[in-house]
């Protein structure tokens, strides 16, 4: 979020907090007024002896997000709320005769002291942009904040009426100890005086970056093979089935806080053992879907694939061994809740073709734990490896790999550095330490590796790419980064006048790619609790509390949309070394997506619900005088067409997500990609560099038109088949 990163730095760095700065007590004030903004208890109705209990419970939620927020950018946030003056866009605001925004920098205290019926109106203005997207940005993060936060336990469960599933086992601790993988007595040591990690059998053949779909599977391949390997992942090594993995914020990038450049989409990324597969819903596509196999047979046809590895036949017998491997399964028509069943229904009744998923999960109800029915890459793949007591896999995990280090040459590689995270350890629940390595925080380390294979995934990739090239010039390729394919989701909510409980069963099952291949978009069904659908609600607090009342009659399913690679949608670095994702919809694939969102909304009225939401407070259906903070659903199917004429995806007016990042480090021939198709990285000079591999999403010349888990499985499987085999070394 630069444009934020910005903004707080102007708001901190204000001549206005030099004489005084605001005092927390007029804070408190201005988040009491945001919480009572987007929680107006006195306006919901609800009976005299309810409404005493959920003020009791919003207090101590109110208090409990006042103190969160005090270690968050949203501290700044709302200080500049409490002195507009330290706004970026104050002359904005001091040039407006709206009389909201008047009163908002006249007085005293800001937002918390301005009169009450001025504060949503005030809101409207920001929302509108006339003071600039920043200020419509900053608005759209408090906002959500405030929401996500209210309409999460323990307030939602009594307004909403739903049972929250559980995230822990009741003692993850003591599960943990009863549950832990088998992990053989590791072959690693480290030096403190040379800061070094080495291998007590001798070097290390290969060094794997990343524990996701791609580096899981090399990893393991590898070490069957009888290869010496070392595993590095950033994240956490969590015990498997001692918690649900699924969508945690503690296992994701910036902990599930992290938004594009212009925090017009939310990324969701996993970090921890077994990376996106431990973390994502699970909606697996099979890469025969012929969505998938379009996009392959093109960049084959381009010369940017080698076909005689990745040809439909290899892909096929590899998938089989994924499927089996990892218990890949296909779902059955039994198995559809209320919620899968109304995508079915609507895309069947607009003349799609629905499908079934194919899952990485057990069954309901034959999962050995009692919160997680996931079968991820850790699991099914990692954990036998570093096992085999002959020739253990080594794992490190919380290590952040900093960059690719090269010999006096500058053209092969001997190792990496890195540097050690603080372990989570909050639950009991994580294995600390594996290797028994015992090295400090933040102290720089080094690894020497004969080969290296970098499996980061598309953000954690690039950032090694770009720190590489950074110091070895011989490496620097302006291409490393950009063309970023994020296949935003448009979510759509359709209230339904009987109990759907999306709750209930599998969360997501059903499909439909009648139009992945042309004109690009797919339907996915998706759930969420409250915290989640009170954001895709625009309007007042009021109006969000009466549809997450109806949370129970509401389906959800997505409009995901397979976007084309530009290079300005790319992955850089701040002066801080942090990843910054820059990123805009074209024209063109704004036009194909409002194309899918009105499909997607006649389809869920076709399915029988009597109102859609969209997640925008864009003027959508037209209405005049339109007010950002009323929001306008809709209530017939014909009103569908107005979507074409009036969405325009304005940053910070909608809600798109994003959970598919790839791109940034294209395979393709010298001169065109970051990686050439033997998966080695390329250097300035055009040539090979000779053990230097890379296999995640960010390889893929473009989107590879669907979910791309199960596809990475299998082409890291091909990729692992090449390196045992021996790809050829470069002239």
């Amino acid at each position: 979020m630069a444009a934020l990163a910005a903004a707080v730095a102007t708001i901190a760095s204000s001549p206005v907090w030099a004489q005084s700065a605001p005092a927390a007590a007029a804070i408190e004030k201005t988040h009491d007024a945001l919480f009572e903004l987007w929680f107006p208890q006195a306006e919901l109705g609800l009976p005299p002896d309810a409404a005493k209990s959920i003020a009791e419970i919003a207090a101590q939620v109110s208090k409990a997000m006042l103190s969160g927020f005090e270690a968050s950018p949203v501290a700044q946030l709302l200080a500049g709320f409490t002195e507009p003056q330290a706004l970026p866009f104050y002359a904005e605001l001091k040039a407006s005769t709206d009389p909201a925004v008047q009163a908002f920098i006249t007085t005293p205290g800001g937002f918390g002291a301005m009169d009450p019926a001025l504060r949503t109106p005030l809101y409207s203005y920001l929302f509108e942009g006339t003071a600039g997207p920043v200020s419509t940005q900053i608005a759209s993060i408090l906002r959500e904040a405030y929401l996500s936060s209210i309409w999460d336990l323990p307030l939602a469960q009594p307004l909403s009426n739903f049972l929250a599933p559980p995230v822990f086992v009741s003692r993850p601790d003591v599960y943990s100890m009863l549950n832990a993988p088998t992990i053989a007595p590791s072959r690693l040591s480290y030096d403190a005086a040379s800061k070094t990690i080495s291998h007590a059998d001798g070097p290390i053949e290969y060094l794997v970056i990343g524990s996701g779909p791609g580096g899981a599977t090399v990893a393991s391949q590898l070490q069957a093979a009888g290869k010496r390997v070392v595993l590095i992942e950033k994240g956490p090594f969590v015990v498997w089935g001692s918690m649900t993995t699924r969508s945690y914020p503690r296992l994701m990038y910036k902990g599930d806080q992290s938004f594009t450049a212009d925090n017009a989409v939310v990324i969701r990324s996993g970090e921890t053992l077994g990376g996106g597969s431990a973390v994502n819903i699970d909606l697996a596509f099979s890469p025969l879907e012929s969505t998938v196999q379009t996009r392959i047979n093109g960049w084959i046809a381009d010369g940017l694939m080698d076909g005689t590895w990745y040809s439909t036949e290899r892909l096929a017998t590899a998938y089989e061994w994924v499927r089996q491997a990892i218990g890949t399964r296909t779902l059955a028509e039994s198995e559809l809740n209320n919620d899968n069943q109304a995508l079915w229904d609507g895309a069947a009744a607009y003349g799609a073709d629905p499908s079934l998923y194919h899952l990485n999960r057990f069954p309901v109800g034959d999962s050995p734990s009692p919160v997680n029915d996931k079968l991820d890459a850790a699991r099914q793949l990692l954990y036998p490896a570093i096992a085999d007591t002959a020739n253990p896999l080594g794992i490190i995990p919380d290590a952040t790999v900093d960059e690719i280090v090269f010999d006096a040459s500058g053209t092969r590689a001997t190792g990496v550095t890195l540097h050690m995270t603080a372990p989570w350890t909050d639950y009991g629940n994580t294995v600390v330490d594996p290797s028994r390595l015992g090295i400090p925080p933040g102290v720089p380390v080094s690894i020497a590796a004969e080969n290296i294979v970098v499996s980061a995934g598309t953000i954690g990739t690039t950032r090694v790419l770009l720190n590489t090239a950074k110091a070895n010039p011989k490496l620097a390729n302006d291409k490393i980064g950009r063309g970023l394919i994020l296949h935003p989701s448009v979510p759509l909510l359709g209230l339904f006048d009987r109990v759907i409980d999306l709750l209930d069963g599998l969360d997501s099952a059903t499909y439909v790619s009648s139009f992945g291949a042309s004109p690009g978009f797919i339907y996915e069904t998706m759930a969420g609790l409250p915290a989640y659908g009170a954001l895709l609600v625009p309007g007042s607090g009021k109006q969000v509390y009466e549809e997450m009342a109806r949370f129970n009659n509401y389906v959800g399913f997505g409009c995901m949309l397979v976007d084309t690679p530009s290079p300005d949608n790319r992955v850089v670095l701040d002066a801080t070394g942090d990843t910054v994702l820059e990123y805009t919809l074209s024209d063109s694939d704004k036009a194909r997506f409002r194309i899918g969102v009105a499909i997607g909304v006649r389809m869920m009225f076709l399915a029988g619900a009597k109102k859609v939401i969209i997640p925008s407070n864009e003027n959508v259906l037209g209405v005049e005088n339109f007010d950002p903070m009323v929001g306008t659903y809709f209530t017939d199917i014909k009103q569908a067409d107005l979507i074409d004429q009036n969405l325009k995806f304005i940053p910070n007016r909608n809600v798109l997500t994003s959970a598919h990042l790839q791109a940034t480090n294209k395979m393709g021939p010298s001169g065109t990609g970051v990686v050439s198709l033997n998966h080695r990285l390329w250097a300035a000079d055009g040539s090979e560099v000779p053990n230097v591999y890379v296999m995640d999403s960010s390889i893929f010349p473009t989107s590879v038109g669907a979910n791309p888990m199960q596809s990475l499985y299998t082409i890291a499987k091909i990729f692992s088949e090449r390196l045992i085999e021996g790809i050829p070394q470069p002239s």
